[in-house]
């Protein structure tokens, strides 16, 4: 009997050890669609009004030569891969099946080199307007107002945390990189601390492994889907090009476990 209580113990603390997200570290030798990525199909950003871009599709994410290459397709694309609704400035992205919390998200890229696409990496999870927990990399950047699209630009990039999607639930901050369509990989790092056991909830933006920007407001706490893709919203120049690509190296995600996550 005692022996049985031991082994019930112990397959109970293993099933709850089993909630808690472990590292993840993917080098894209292949493409895991089964176990840790999902390939996004879908559009967002686009309520209601004419189609001015059409979504992301699996068929504009693979692994090759060691790397994920996603592919952008642009304005002057005429090709056979249908998007949603337009089947011109068409992306492609990745989202994590499972969710994380605090932690440490590193991501080794070489950004689409032109500034009419969006590279991005960001965590997700949205239950409605008042619960959108939400970090982002948003390549270019040098185009929050009082700028306009056509300055975006691949030396700049915006950095974004979310409680929710009213004004007063999150803050963009348009940030210096340096070249970062230089066609070399660069380092892409945000560590999320949702706080607690001595540690202030903050998100601190890391490029190429130097900080650019700690924010304390608006700080997440739900475990969210990292992903990782490129899009074509409004903000952003022309897609005067018919495709491009980003490459991502390796990612990694180290979690924090800290006490104030939500999961």
């Amino acid at each position: 009997m005692y022996k049985r209580k031991q082994l019930l113990a112990i397959a109970l603390l293993l099933a709850a050890t089993a909630t808690r997200a472990q590292t993840l570290r993917d080098d894209f030798n292949y493409l895991d669609t089964t176990r840790t990525w999902r390939a996004m199909d879908q559009k967002w950003g686009e309520p209601e009004g004419p189609a001015t871009h059409g979504g992301v599709v699996p068929a504009n994410v693979r692994a090759r030569h060691g790397a994920l290459e996603v592919t952008a397709l642009g304005s002057l694309y005429h090709g056979p891969v249908k998007g949603h609704g337009l089947n011109t400035r068409i992306g492609g992205a990745l989202t994590s099946r499972e969710r994380y919390a605090s932690g440490s998200y590193v991501i080794r890229a070489k950004i689409c080199p032109h500034p009419g696409a969006l590279s991005a990496f960001w965590t997700f999870y949205y239950e409605n307007d008042d619960l959108n927990h939400e970090i982002d990399f948003e390549m270019p950047g040098h185009n929050q107002a009082p700028l306009v699209p056509d300055s975006s630009d691949l030396h700049y990039g915006l950095v974004t945390n979310w409680t929710g999607v009213h004004p007063d639930q999150y803050k963009t901050h348009d940030l210096y990189f340096g070249d970062q369509a230089d066609g070399q990989y660069h380092t892409y790092r945000f560590d999320w601390h949702t706080g607690g056991n001595g540690q202030q909830a903050r998100v601190e933006y890391y490029y190429d492994e130097r900080l650019l920007y700690t924010a304390y407001e608006h700080i997440p706490t739900h475990a969210s889907n990292f992903n990782i893709g490129i899009w074509f919203p409004k903000w952003i120049r022309k897609a005067n090009f018919d495709k491009a690509f980003m490459y991502v190296d390796w990612v990694q995600i180290t979690p924090f476990h800290e006490p104030n996550d939500v999961m």
